[in-house]
């Protein structure tokens, strides 16, 4: 479902924020002070979380149709729409800005002037077989266990993982908090429809499209700046952030947005 988070008399644009695997639509809340007045917030919680009861999407191109579905609150009033998504997030807005691409029927982006996608922390997808091997092993087993142990548990080895590395001991404790409070069942379920090895290779088709896609990465992210680098892919880095930069530099990250959004603001005046 879609939460109004902040609602501008005239907007200017509207943005709908797409979280990652684990969190909710609250994740977004600590940006808003620092994003400009004049802009619609919306924020999206995906099937599977903590929030969102409608039955679990099996897929990618269910997810994509579940988020093209609830946007529909967006078309309204001929102002412009932006997608702004993290991590799983970001993966799911780049099968959404290739079905626009595409003009595919009966989607309700045909009926907004869609402006841009800015992805932090996303991942277009493996190339190699053995990658993608590996990457479903490792996948397997924490669906396996997100499927048998207790959550917290759980959560407790999932942010020791390297993407985490920047966070402290103290912000680990307070994300497994957070996020101890879903179901873990239903997170194995979200994982096994959306783990990396079942997404198709995105790049290619998103660097020929005419959709405006920005990167966020942050500044001590090393394996997605390097993933980005090596594919000669241009990001935007966001300083003293790991991997996830709107929760770590909050006011950072709502400066760079607007910065890439600024275009899209002053178009649609």
């Amino acid at each position: 479902m879609v939460t109004l988070r902040l609602a501008a008399s005239k907007p200017s644009l509207r943005l709908l924020f797409v979280h990652g695997f684990l969190g909710s639509s609250d994740d977004w809340q600590s940006i808003v002070q620092y994003l400009p007045t004049d802009w619609d917030l919306y924020a999206l919680n995906l099937p599977g979380h903590v929030g969102n009861s409608d039955p679990l999407p099996s897929n990618f191109s269910e997810f994509t149709y579940f988020i093209d579905e609830q946007a529909q609150a967006l078309a309204k009033d001929n102002v412009p729409v932006a997608f702004v998504g993290y991590s799983l997030g970001a993966r799911l807005l780049m099968h959404l800005a290739l079905k626009l691409e595409t003009h595919t029927p009966n989607t309700h982006l045909n009926t907004m002037i869609v402006r841009g996608f800015v992805l932090e922390g996303g991942n277009f997808g493996l190339q190699q077989q053995s990658d993608i091997s590996t990457r479903w092993e490792n996948d397997r087993r924490w669906i396996k266990r997100f499927n048998e142990q207790s959550l917290c548990e759980v959560l407790n080895d999932w942010y020791q993982q390297p993407v985490f590395s920047s966070l402290n001991a103290q912000q680990r404790k307070q994300l497994v908090a957070q996020r101890s409070i879903n179901d873990g069942k239903a997170l194995a379920q979200v994982m096994s429809a959306t783990s990396l090895a079942k997404q198709a290779y995105l790049l290619e088709n998103l660097q020929h499209s005419q959709q405006q896609v920005h990167y966020i990465v942050g500044e001590y992210d090393q394996k997605f700046s390097l993933l980005y680098e090596r594919n000669q892919v241009s990001f935007e880095v966001i300083e003293k952030a790991g991997h996830n930069t709107h929760k770590e530099q909050p006011e950072k990250y709502a400066k760079k947005l607007t910065q890439l959004l600024s275009i899209v603001s002053t178009d649609s005046l």
